[in-house]
């Protein structure tokens, strides 16, 4: 399965969104036009159909209502959040819809609505229905955080669930204490306990696939291995070649940032599900080397062929776009304007047809349509004050 149009209003940066999406997706834009709001729209989804998530828990998360309902909503589309999915499954057809808003009264809860889903054209589900209408508390949840009401849709929130994000920061995984996350924290402060959860067998399999890649990319990389201290807390331990006959080793702590960051992209690629999913990655470029860098893509294609995985990625880096598997239809290019930000794929941006037809670089066509068109104000930075 595989989402193949994403349809938004009122989501966070964008007050509409409407986008075709392949099986790969590089989201490209300046600074905070959004390119974390995108991926965690598919994130939010994967909260609300997890196990312990739910609508109530993916809202509250996010710091409310208020801060994931664009500034720009106004009365578009009654103020309400909407997010509309088109999925295929083989020759079978999916669509999820649900609109959130307010409660009235004071409360403000999250409520759903409407909430809709269809396979091959045929309605499953169209809430409000009766039953809501004669307890209207059942509105604070979706029927795809609940086993009883999903049991026709299942599929739907079983895949929604198996949404991954890596972003992994390497001062948190060095030192977890210094935020207090809980156990789905995407930012690396479990990163290492989740290592240890998988069965020793299952792991030692997956760790030396993570060996042979390391040793090309990291200089004199060995060995790679997870022991647990005294006081039973995980660490990855690494061994390094030297002139000593014993490799020098080194836990977590030591590594380099790119160093932690490529073994979190590897762990997260060699244990993604068998059946596929969605694999949200932001900047996977941060302190990797630009040879690495520019390996990327045929490293996710590879994956991406043995799990059936569908990658949504943001990224600043043109070595990237410009990999020659990359197509203009696979680019997503986020600009900002005075109504909220907006979203095209770059094979359908007139303006720049003729770039992609004379195959100019995609990173050049791209730094042309989002660039800051003035900086002398930054650079003005560094001068004295007269």
């Amino acid at each position: 399965m595989h989402i193949t149009h994403l349809t938004a209003s009122n989501w966070r940066n964008f007050k509409t969104l409407d986008v075709p999406l392949e099986n790969r997706l590089f989201v490209v834009g300046p600074n905070a036009s959004g390119k974390s709001n995108l991926l965690d729209l598919f994130r939010f989804l994967g909260d609300i159909a997890s196990s312990g998530g739910g609508l109530a828990s993916a809202i509250e998360s996010r710091g409310g209502l208020s801060k994931v309902r664009s500034l720009f909503a106004r009365n578009h589309q009654k103020g309400r959040l909407i997010i509309d999915l088109q999925l295929a499954d083989g020759s079978d057809t999916w669509r999820y819809r649900i609109a959130i808003r307010g409660e009235k009264g004071g409360f403000n809860r999250p409520i759903v609505d409407e909430e809709v889903v269809e396979h091959n054209g045929t309605v499953l589900l169209n809430r409000p229905d009766e039953s809501d209408e004669g307890d209207a508390v059942r509105l604070t949840q979706t029927h795809l955080e609940q086993i009883a009401a999903n049991q026709k849709f299942r599929v739907l929130a079983d895949y929604f669930a198996k949404v991954q994000y890596f972003h992994l920061v390497p001062q948190i995984i060095r030192d977890p204490s210094r935020i207090g996350a809980g156990a789905n924290d995407p930012f690396g402060s479990n990163f290492i306990a989740q290592m240890n959860a998988v069965p020793v067998k299952t792991r030692q399999a997956w760790f030396r696939r993570m060996e042979t890649a390391l040793r090309s990319a990291v200089p004199e990389f060995q060995s790679l291995r997870l022991e647990v201290d005294k006081s039973g807390m995980p660490h990855l331990i690494a061994g390094y070649q030297n002139w000593r006959e014993t490799p020098a080793r080194q836990s977590e702590v030591d590594f380099s940032d790119g160093t932690l960051r490529l073994v979190g992209l590897l762990w997260t690629l060699v244990s993604a599900p068998a059946n596929g999913g969605v694999l949200l990655l932001e900047e996977p470029e941060l302190s990797l080397n630009s040879a690495i860098v520019r390996t990327l893509p045929t490293v996710l294609a590879t994956a991406q062929r043995d799990r059936a995985l569908q990658v949504i990625l943001s990224t600043h880096a043109p070595e990237l776009l410009n990999d020659e598997g990359v197509r203009p239809a696979e680019v997503l290019v986020l600009r900002v304007t005075d109504d909220g930000t907006v979203a095209h794929i770059l094979s359908d941006i007139e303006e720049v047809a003729g770039e992609l037809a004379a195959e100019l670089p995609a990173s050049e066509i791209v730094d042309g349509l989002i660039a800051p068109q003035d900086l002398s104000g930054l650079i003005a930075v560094g001068r004295k004050r007269r």
